[in-house]
């Protein structure tokens, strides 16, 4: 499975971009709104991969932060919701935003939403508000503001985050424990990264 691509923008139309990859390759990638503004004709980019294989297709969607496509997958696993609503979701919303919005049950506000009427917020408010609790910290801040210093875009930060995963780890208890490592030893490599982590979460975190 795709999980992330590096490259350049070709072109942009609508919500989906064609990125080329350094093999010569162009992906077509549909993304929200946020995260198309961020890229650049002929600019390098580096995206966050959701990759869904259908039968009669395989379909990548972008993000610009892990937290984003966490999101982006909690969010398809509500019933009704597809895809293209989850993508309507974060291009109306900040991760911060929908968040606050959903753990103050604020389900009027979800309206905004494209496509999204009354019995959808509240499908919202009451299938995410659980899930959501572990986007957010003591001080009611999300995992996007917890990265800090630690690029999205840093190798060693997404490559150990996808190993993490990989291993069975919750993409935000991943992000959250890569960051705790990097930010008490940034020179690590990223299997030493990988290897602390693990040694972190079997002390219980600390």
């Amino acid at each position: 499975m795709i999980g992330s691509l590096r490259g350049k923008v070709l072109r942009i139309d609508g919500v989906t971009a064609l990125i080329e990859v350094s093999s010569g390759v162009g992906y077509e990638v549909d993304m929200p709104v946020s995260s198309l503004s961020e890229l650049k004709i002929d600019a390098p980019c580096f995206v966050y991969i959701h990759h869904v294989v259908r039968e009669d297709a395989q379909v990548l969607f972008g993000f610009s932060t892990i937290t984003q496509r966490s999101l982006f997958r909690a969010l398809i696993k509500v019933n009704g919701v597809g895809p293209k609503m989850a993508l309507a979701v974060l291009s109306t919303f900040s991760v911060d935003e929908f968040v606050s919005s959903v753990l103050q049950e604020k389900a009027s506000s979800l309206e905004q939403i494209p496509g999204v009427g009354k019995k959808t917020a509240s499908r919202l408010v009451v299938e995410l508000k659980d899930t959501l609790k572990n986007f957010a910290n003591d001080s009611g801040q999300s995992l996007q503001s917890k990265q800090g210093d630690v690029s999205s875009s840093d190798d060693r930060f997404s490559d150990a985050v996808a190993a993490m995963t990989a291993l069975g780890y919750k993409e935000n208890d991943s992000v959250k424990y890569v960051k705790l490592v990097l930010k008490e030893e940034p020179s690590l490599s990223t299997q030493q990264i990988i290897v602390k982590a693990l040694s972190v979460i079997s002390k219980g975190g600390r």
